[in-house]
């Protein structure tokens, strides 16, 4: 009996001595993705925790969508979410471009808001429709210049 119990400790042990190098060796890899993808979660909920503006709703029910890109090495954060709003767009844009969302990135960080509605497709005026509220689509990029810590999103 303790031939067998041998045996299955020495072939776990072998498993373990062949799959540490191999994990270590991906967690070394990984972990710019990783600080990378912390940095923009951190991004995204000061966007969503802001009160929104006067008139306004919360950011919609389908949540913000995200994205890490870059070029030579910078990484961009690329946050996109919408406000049901009776405001129009230049206020909405006010509004965010008022608040500290990137407070915390500012010494690395190159910071751009953009606030837009979707045109381009047959609707009712808001006043024809019945109602005062249009939804406005935030963009938020933050640029970190040189900070890509090779990770392979940002090359």
């Amino acid at each position: 009996m303790s031939i067998t119990v041998s045996g299955r400790w020495l072939r776990l042990r072998l498993v373990l001595l062949v799959m540490a190098p191999v994990l270590l060796v991906y967690a070394i890899f990984k972990a710019p993705a990783w600080m990378h993808d912390f940095r923009l979660s951190q991004l995204v909920d000061r966007a969503v925790q802001y009160p929104p503006p006067p008139g306004g709703s919360a950011p919609s029910f389908y949540g913000p969508q995200s994205r890490v890109s870059g070029d030579s090495g910078d990484c961009t954060f690329h946050v996109r979410f919408d406000v049901i709003t009776d405001r129009p767009v230049e206020e909405v844009l006010k509004h965010y471009e008022n608040a500290a969302i990137a407070k915390a990135d500012e010494v690395d960080s190159d910071f751009s808001i953009g606030a837009w509605v979707q045109q381009g497709y047959t609707q009712p005026t808001r006043q024809e429709a019945g109602y005062e509220y249009q939804t406005v689509i935030v963009d938020l990029d933050a640029q970190y210049l040189g900070s890509s810590l090779w990770d392979p999103r940002c090359w």
